[in-house]
């Protein structure tokens, strides 16, 4: 009975979301609650609804009580909290983890307690509140955790919202004369009567363009989004008021003598970060390949489980290939499964091809983003609920923490390091094939005189270019035409503060941490947990580690010779050698491409013959057709296909 269709999207763990009458009327209940239901679940929905104010929050069960033993009954944290004589209703999506820092502001507000603590004991939601009226101009950032958050205070006429620092919960809005209307889901708000929906088109420009729709761009027109580390506050006047109120401070510097010793700030950071996410009803789930990032969770997990921490205990999920040996991971999971006696699942993927038994594995009609893979991450998901698992973690900013093709040869000759810098440019020289005057060219001499020129000067000698924005990319068969309605410059795909980093190891980094089709991926991925009622977590996704990567030297952290130098050493003494020296990166490439030729040929056909996509004029449907017809004969290995597919996926779902 927990399986479902996944065509038309599924519903939010503990989304929120509300209306309030800027001109004082009295709220219509109904609209709240056909907001509301929109998304429900099965756990129902809290309502506060009185006067000009509604807001309404699915309740998460996926969190046990703070001072229950792990594997106790869970029970829902509070859903909206009214407090100052009715004046102030709060309302968040998410977890807090820096609870014991938040301790002291509940203990000044008795009445946020009585709203809704158990035996004494603050929830999250409590905490958060009582932070944010305790500093009303700055308690947004001393919250840790993924959240989104709405606070109205009645006593002047004012609206917060908010979204947590990495970006792990989103927050939707529209701003009308007299009303504003916000929710976790974009749809919720289109449920509502009098929204139009209107197709943003510059969205599905940067859609065409390489999926990398930069924050902030919605699908649909008049429907704002909170970036990440974003508050806005709206004045009853309709005035609005946004600041970032975090970003990593590029001044800060970590320097120590030794490897060894990043590794150890490294490991301390990680272990908090799994801890504060175990903080859940039992079992956990883990989605685990046989990579470091996945590796390195489970390891920590079962390590904290180990040392006789107060934690749940964790399943794993694997995706298992028999034919396509070269994607099966399972060697190396299987180290860390039996290492820490996980039971694993193994999911059978290569029957789960993308496009199979289309429609059902659909797009959410909020955003077209999908991945080609994503009938194996639902029959993951599915198997983990069937387990009755409460969250699920994952590895996702993993690589763009600790990996990627960064390389820090003028960090190394700056550390007095020559050898090192030396074998380093020795290895790029290998791994890309290019001449030795090409690699100093690329990776020491421009880098150093970036680093050593002031921004201006740099940017006027195109220095900063060698390693700048990704560039707007959109294959052959996206129509020129409907591309330049809309000014796509790659300094839009830029993270915002990127600029501030002078080192241009440290800027790459930071582009890397805060990438736009990252983000979109995580965003992605809560929406098909959400499905099933299990909430997302990702360890590496974490403020405390940003600060720290984006503050250490880049050639401590990887190497051409060694990827991921850091986080290998970091998890020695906690994930078995072999498993350590095993982990590797391994994409199922073979799955998809082999998708396209054979086993979903007809349905990529169908979706190319007859496209709503070319109906309006975003693409070229017999160019398409004709360089697919290439790709199949195996004229060309690979082009761009799955962002104009997933489209025209979207497209027939939500807007024939």
């Amino acid at each position: 009975g927990r399986q479902r269709s996944w065509g038309r999207g599924g519903a939010a763990v503990s989304g929120i979301c509300g209306i309030v009458n800027l001109d004082g009327a009295p709220l219509n209940r109904s609209e709240l609650e056909r907001m509301a239901q929109r998304a429900a679940g099965r756990d129902g929905i809290d309502y506060h609804c009185e006067g000009p104010v509604g807001m309404a929050r699915q309740p998460q069960h996926s969190l046990p009580h703070p001072e229950r033993a792990a594997g106790s009954p869970a029970r829902a944290t509070s859903g909206p909290l009214v407090v100052d004589n009715r004046r102030t209703v709060f309302a968040v999506d998410g977890r807090l983890d820096n609870r014991s820092d938040c301790r002291p502001e509940a203990a000044a507000h008795p009445e946020i307690q009585a709203a809704g603590g158990v035996n004494g004991e603050p929830t999250d939601a409590e905490l958060m509140l009582a932070t944010l009226l305790r500093y009303p101009r700055h308690g947004v950032e001393r919250l840790l955790g993924d959240f989104a958050l709405a606070l109205w205070d009645g006593s002047c006429r004012r609206l917060l919202l908010a979204r947590d620092a990495m970006g792990m919960r989103t927050l939707y809005y529209r701003i009308e004369p007299q009303r504003v209307l916000f929710a976790t889901e974009v749809r919720q708000i289109l449920a509502v009567e009098g929204v139009p929906k209107r197709l943003n088109e510059q969205a599905v420009a940067w859609h065409l363009s390489g999926m990398q729709t930069p924050p902030g761009n919605v699908f649909y027109q008049g429907i704002e989004e909170l970036k990440p580390a974003e508050e806005l506050v709206i004045e009853s006047d309709r005035r609005c008021r946004s600041r970032i109120f975090w970003r990593p401070d590029p001044g800060h510097r970590i320097s120590y003598r030794r490897d060894e010793d990043y590794a150890e700030q490294l490991r301390e950071l990680m272990t908090e970060a799994v801890r504060c996410r175990l903080r859940a009803r039992e079992p956990v789930g883990i989605s685990l390949s046989g990579g470091l990032d996945s590796t390195a969770i489970a390891s920590v997990a079962g390590w904290l489980r180990e040392r006789g921490e107060n934690v749940p205990s964790m399943r794993s999920y694997s995706w298992a290939f028999t034919k396509l040996t070269q994607c099966d991971e399972r060697e190396n999971s299987r180290r860390i499964s039996e290492r820490y006696g996980m039971p694993a699942t193994d999911i059978a993927v290569e029957k789960l091809w993308p496009l199979v038994d289309y429609p059902r594995h659909g797009p959410h009609e909020d955003d077209p983003f999908s991945s080609m893979y994503q009938p194996g991450i639902e029959a993951v998901l599915e198997a983990a609920a069937a387990d009755e698992v409460s969250v699920m973690f994952y590895g996702f900013r993993g690589d763009m923490m600790f990996g990627g093709d960064i390389a820090d040869v003028p960090g190394l000759l700056k550390a007095g390091r020559l050898a090192a810098a030396r074998r380093e440019l020795a290895w790029i020289r290998r791994l890309t094939g290019y001449p030795g005057w090409r690699v100093a060219r690329s990776f020491l001499v421009r880098p150093l005189l970036d680093g050593l020129l002031p921004p201006v000067l740099s940017g006027a000698f195109g220095l900063r270019r060698a390693d700048g924005a990704s560039p707007v990319r959109a294959e052959a068969h996206v129509r020129a035409a409907f591309l330049s309605q809309f000014n796509l410059n790659p300094d839009n795909l830029e993270p915002r503060g990127a600029a501030a980093w002078r080192d241009p190891a440290a800027r790459e980094r930071y582009r890397h941490v805060f990438s736009p089709l990252v983000m979109r991926g995580v965003l992605y991925m809560q929406r098909l947990c959400a499905a099933l009622s299990i909430d997302l977590a990702d360890p590496w996704n974490d403020r405390r580690i940003a600060e720290f990567v984006l503050a250490s030297p880049q050639h401590r952290i990887t190497g051409a010779r060694e990827q991921k130098r850091l986080s290998r050493m970091a998890m020695r003494g906690i994930m078995p050698e072999a498993a350590i020296a095993a982990a590797r990166k391994v994409v199922p490439e073979p799955l998809y491409l082999d998708a396209l030729r054979r086993s979903s040929y007809e349905t990529v056909m169908e979706l190319m013959t007859d496209s709503l996509a070319g109906r309006y004029g975003f693409i070229d449907e017999v160019a398409l057709r004709e360089r697919f017809g290439r790709f199949v004969a195996g004229s060309i290995p690979y082009f761009d296909l799955w962002s104009t597919l997933s489209l025209e996926f979207w497209l027939r779902c939500y807007w024939r």
